[in-house]
Order: C-alpha cells, then structure tokens, then sequence
C-alpha cells in the first residue's frame, strides 16, 4: 500500500511541474510577442516602416503567435473535451422559438 501511495504522490508531482514548465514557456512567449509589437511600434514612429509595411508584419506576427500559443496549449492542457460530451452552445439541431 505504501508503494502505490508513493507512486500516486510521485506521478501527481511530475504532472504539477510539467504543468508549471509549460506555463513558464507561455508567459515566455507571451513577453516575447509584446517586446516584438513594441519593436514594430518603435520602428513605424521613427518613419523605418510604412504603415503599410506595419500592418503587414503585425498580422503575420500575430498569426504566428497564435498558432505558437494554440500548440503550446494543446501540449499543456491537452486536446480539449472527448466528442461525447456535450457541447456547450447546445442543441443546434432543435427548431428555435420566434416571438410573435
């Protein structure tokens, strides 16, 4: 019995710091991405970049971010609830109610 408790307690501790590394790799992320928005910021104020230009470099950096963030999420978190659950938004199939 002591063996499985010593286990049990061994696995919960890999699975807190796990969790805890992966959060750290967020907020690393997240500070890069606003030292990058800032930079782009900077660089539009100076007159280096267009707007144009900045336009362009911030959806790209923000699609790359959100797609960095999703993936690390998915590692952290997990893929997200099993398809037999229920979903949240409801039944879309159910005919609606219209006021008259």
């Amino acid at each position: 019995m002591k063996l499985v408790s010593k286990w049990i307690v061994l696995v919960a501790l890999a699975l807190c710091v796990a969790g805890c590394a992966g959060k750290k790799e967020l907020r690393r992320l997240e500070n890069s991405y606003q030292e990058q928005l800032q930079e782009y910021a900077q660089q539009l104020q100076v007159g280096e970049l267009t707007k144009t230009e900045h336009d362009s470099k911030v959806a790209l950096l923000n699609s790359r971010y959100g797609n960095r963030r999703a993936q690390l999420e998915r590692q952290i978190y997990g893929t997200g609830a099993p398809r037999q659950s229920p979903s949240v938004l409801g039944n879309s199939t159910r005919p609606t109610r219209t006021r008259r």
